[in-house]
């Protein structure tokens, strides 16, 4: 006989499995974009060491540190700590790219462009008018070069008037998440963080640019292979001076050592050889340019077949 089960009373449901739900997680950037976007800046922090070791005319480290996504009310906070911030316009989407760099290498780029050894301020101050017009000089610096590594997508980015870190989130829309990318620069014994923010939604504008530029790149590849001329005119070829029939007596060569000089029975006019691969090519003879062996080319040698070997 088949037990049945009791009825359930009139009106209930059975029990649902409620998950709560994150809406800060909608959008978020695949793992695959960021490793993109990774790429493209890791390759903007080398360019950045370069120009700024220029700039500050001392020796220093910038590396890519991290990438993140965040809605605008958790970048309003972190911003407002920032120390110096320039809002960039970035063309052709019209949108904001600030350029935002930490108190702590404010200070120490501001010491070093005044002379000074980069000493850090333990006490914040108001900056001066050179102050702002030399932090600007850096910030403009990096503008430029970030302007370099986002040519795939064309985009070029114009340096505003810094703006006071609180008010730094008013540049993005308030329904925009921003990415904000960190570099770590190390400068006169201190490090501190040089960031990129700018809008999620730019973000994958520029993955996919990225992407179109290396399917062209690989498809060029195929298609511009290089000729076998090409190919041959970067070979190695054994090259040589040499000045031949010359005569040395087996007493000289017996009391040779290191140091001493070996006089070869020849004047200083005569002719030697270029040989290529053993085959005389030149009359030539030895000479210097600058602090190299060079030997200088006098006449085409009478042919003797080797362009036909």
């Amino acid at each position: 006989m088949t037990e049945l089960s009791p009825a359930k009373p009139a009106g209930v449901d059975a029990p649902r499995n409620i998950q709560p739900c994150n809406f800060r997680s909608a959008g978020r950037l695949s793992n695959e974009n960021a490793r993109a976007l990774s790429g493209l800046h890791e390759t903007l922090a080398r360019n950045l060491m370069n120009s700024l070791d220029v700039y500050l005319g001392t020796g220093l480290e910038v590396k890519m540190a991290s990438l993140e996504q965040m809605p605008m009310d958790e970048y309003k906070v972190i911003s407002a700590t920032s120390g110096f911030i320039v809002p960039c316009v970035l063309r052709p989407s019209l949108s904001t790219v600030l350029i935002e760099i930490d108190s702590v290498l404010m200070y120490t780029m501001i010491d070093l462009l005044l002379g000074g050894p980069g000493a850090v301020i333990t006490e914040p101050r108001e900056l001066t008018e050179i102050d702002e017009e030399i932090m600007h000089g850096a910030a403009s610096l990096v503008a430029k070069q970030v302007e370099a590594s986002w040519q795939p997508a064309t985009a070029t980015l114009t340096p505003g008037t810094a703006v006071k870190p609180v008010m730094a989130y008013k540049a993005f829309p308030s329904t925009e998440k921003v990415l904000r990318i960190r570099f770590d620069l190390s400068v006169a014994g201190m490090t501190g963080g040089v960031y990129l923010s700018f809008v999620a939604s730019f973000g994958g504008h520029l993955v996919r640019h990225i992407r179109s530029e290396l399917s062209s790149a690989v498809g060029t590849h195929f298609m511009q292979r290089p000729s076998l001329q090409q190919r041959l005119l970067d070979c190695s070829f054994t090259l040589a001076g040499v000045l031949p029939d010359l005569q040395v007596r087996v007493r000289e060569l017996a009391s040779i050592k290191v140091g001493s000089v070996l006089k070869l029975s020849a004047p200083m006019n005569m002719a030697g050889r270029l040989t290529l691969e053993d085959k005389h090519l030149y009359e030539a003879i030895p000479v210097r340019q600058s602090n190299r062996k060079a030997v200088q080319l006098l006449a085409l040698a009478q042919p003797t077949g080797w362009l036909e070997d």
